[in-house]
């Protein structure tokens, strides 16, 4: 990885930060899903950074992968646990990151547990450290806490122009040797909860990705490439826009996401940070 590529990781980290805050001063009781994720998707842009992906604003249960809709109905309720997902990018170069917090109320252990297991990562971090390594600090900080990590839901390498690479970073110590090198950029994201420990697929989360490129969806893959992309970009971006949806939503070759939630329907917390590993040093390009 040479300066020019660490670069634009910390630029984009630092947007990517600037959202987080952004986006948890607009988030209200009473506020519409969809507004929030459009005023934080225009934050991102107007700071000269691309979008990474949709912004999720997964509720409660729901673990990850809900955006909202176009035209979309949802609003926020007090006391909701609201995980603020987003990601930014320069030249390709991503910054994903993630808060949760509660409407009306954030003070909650369940909330700290994620946190703090994020915190310790943070801590004892550092070149070479192994992928179980990293999964048992996660894993022991929620324990600390009363509460499971989800064990079906990773962190994940990053590359340029793409969110999920090569490596995944489960949220226990599964025993995986593997280590992290200079040149290396990865997602961390500690996911807690008071449930079983693990998510199942729900409905469709109005995300999507394209696979394969193929002649029904060249026009998308053209503005998207492949990111993820969401069907209230769809709207806005083209004027033959239910065409596109309509195909899109039958294209073998676009991965449709779903609403990962609690498999005993229990609340889910996550925090998330971007980290760039050079030889002597782990950047948190993300921190706030």
């Amino acid at each position: 990885m040479n300066q020019n590529e660490i670069e634009n990781y910390l630029k984009a980290g630092k947007i990517a930060a600037e959202a987080i805050k952004f986006g948890i001063g607009i988030i209200s009781e009473g506020k519409k899903a969809e507004d929030v994720a459009d005023e934080i998707e225009n934050f991102i842009i107007k700071n000269n950074a691309a979008l990474a992906f949709p912004v999720n604003l997964s509720v409660n249960d729901e673990a990850a992968h809900y955006s909202p809709g176009y035209k979309d109905d949802r609003i926020f309720r007090k006391n909701d646990i609201i995980k603020l997902d987003l990601g930014a990018h320069i030249d390709g170069y991503i910054a994903d990151t993630a808060i949760t917090f509660q409407v009306g109320n954030n003070d909650s252990s369940l909330i700290n547990a994620s946190r703090n297991a994020l915190n310790n990562v943070i801590k004892e971090i550092r070149p070479g450290i192994s992928i179980g390594e990293i999964g048992k600090i996660i894993e022991n900080s929620i324990y600390q806490f009363g509460y499971k990590p989800i064990y079906n839901l990773t962190g994940h390498q990053l590359k340029q122009y793409i969110l999920h690479a090569g490596i995944s970073i489960p949220n226990y110590d599964d025993g995986n040797s593997t280590r992290i090198d200079a040149g290396m950029a990865f997602a961390i994201e500690p996911f807690a909860t008071d449930g079983a420990g693990f998510v199942k697929e729900g409905k469709f989360g109005n995300i999507m990705q394209i696979i394969r490129e193929d002649p029904d969806n060249r026009v998308v893959y053209e503005k998207y490439r492949t990111l993820p992309f969401c069907t209230r970009w769809i709207y806005k971006d083209f004027s033959n826009s239910e065409k596109l949806i309509n195909s899109l939503m039958t294209n073998k070759n676009v991965y449709k996401f779903p609403i990962l939630k609690e498999k005993k329907r229990g609340m889910v917390t996550q925090f998330e940070h971007t980290f760039v590993v050079t030889s002597d040093k782990v950047y948190v390009t993300t921190m706030r």
